[in-house]
């Protein structure tokens, strides 16, 4: 897990704090809890691994190696979280600014809102 380390507004990935709260520049007025990196399937590949170029051994099956397609975390997205929702949002970590606990609602989630009893 990376800690916050610089100001409000982030934009790397060593700046995401994944136990903080986050307003997202498109969608004002929210919190947001972090779930995770974002992933993303890798292209599946064929590279032709062959030596033999003799006649009849052009296009040989054997002579191709195949790299499977895989999830991979994309380190410039997350999967953020209103709080008080649970649907997920892919979001780009430039648009994240990190908030204060006494910054939104622990119940719906809004910033500002007081409905959770803190002052």
């Amino acid at each position: 897990m990376t800690r916050y380390s610089g100001p409000a507004v982030t934009g790397t990935e060593q700046d995401i704090n994944f136990d903080g709260r986050y307003t997202v520049a498109d969608m004002p007025g929210v919190a947001f809890w972090l779930h995770g990196w974002a992933m993303e399937m890798t292209q599946e590949s064929w590279a032709l691994d062959c030596d033999d170029t003799s006649p009849g051994h052009e296009h040989d099956d054997a002579c191709y190696l195949y790299d499977e397609p895989e999830l991979i975390p994309d380190l410039t997205r997350v999967r953020a979280v209103m709080v008080g929702d649970d649907r997920e949002h892919i979001v780009d970590i430039t648009d994240l600014a990190e908030v204060t606990e006494d910054d939104y609602c622990a119940g719906c989630g809004q910033t500002g809102c007081r409905a959770d009893g803190r002052p």
